[in-house]
């Protein structure tokens, strides 16, 4: 297996809106960003010799980077009420469990979300 760990906002063009925000509002370097992103998911997704599990974190956190954690709520409040853009955050100590979790399992593949990604923590 191979783990990449992209972003959320790679996945922008497949919900409501996520394009329109990417055209209208991204800074140029975020463009780039999500194209190199992309670029890499695209590459694994269709290689045959390995597995790869591509994790999709909104924004990562810990309790000892207290500079991000104002706007925690904020993301999680935004993903809560459904707009489909904003993912919920996900804690460095959840995400390098999820991570474990697909090498282990055989059967996780391709993209996860912060909802794949907190369920393969729990196992």
């Amino acid at each position: 297996p191979l783990v990449f760990v992209s972003c959320a906002e790679a996945g922008w063009p497949d919900v409501a809106f996520g394009d329109v925000v990417e055209e209208k509002f991204a800074p140029a370097w975020l463009k780039k960003y999500l194209a190199a992103k992309r670029a890499v998911e695209g590459r694994l997704s269709t290689a045959s010799a390995i597995r790869p599990v591509i994790v999709r974190p909104s924004l990562i956190w810990s309790w000892g980077k207290l500079d991000v954690l104002p706007i925690i709520p904020v993301f999680n409040l935004a993903s809560a009420l459904g707009v489909p853009f904003v993912d919920k955050t996900v804690r460095v100590e959840t995400l390098a469990d999820a991570i474990v979790a697909g090498i282990e399992n055989d059967l996780v593949t391709g993209v996860q979300r912060y909802m794949d990604i907190e369920e393969l923590a729990r196992r």
